[in-house]
């Protein structure tokens, strides 16, 4: 870089005599000045990608903030429907029953019932009257 800024300033005559009274252009320390010049682009390069990052954290923040808001949202909406489903159905039960009143064969199923378990315990006592005789 120095050799180029050093060849780039001196004159186009080539005298000995122009060649010494030409003052140092660039600095004594050359190396230093590379390195704060590349220290110096380095800080902006990091200063550009530390906004880009603090503007990515915003963009991720908003959008876990937006997530929440969607879960929360469909939540309420499905216990909305769930509550009115359940309310449908309870409604449409009470209508039916209005509708149907007491089946006709729920005294008829009560009845068999009866003589069933009657039935089964008659079963039972012949059972143990069998086991009795056959172990005398």
């Amino acid at each position: 870089l120095w050799a180029y800024l050093l060849q780039k300033d001196l004159p186009a005559s080539s005298d000995a005599a122009a060649t010494h009274i030409i003052p140092a252009m660039a600095p004594v320390d050359r190396t230093n000045t590379s390195m704060r010049m590349l220290i110096h682009d380095m800080q902006a390069t990091l200063e550009k990608f530390s906004t880009r990052v603090d503007n990515l954290l915003i963009n991720i923040k908003d959008a876990k903030t937006e997530v929440v808001n969607c879960n929360r949202i469909s939540e309420s909406e499905r216990e909305r429907v769930l509550d009115e489903i359940s309310n449908s159905s309870k409604k449409m039960q009470t209508e039916l029953k209005a509708c149907i009143g007491a089946p006709s064969q729920a005294s008829s199923l009560e009845l068999i019932q009866k003589s069933q378990s009657s039935a089964e315990n008659s079963i039972q006592a012949l059972d143990k009257r069998i086991d009795a005789i056959q172990t005398v």
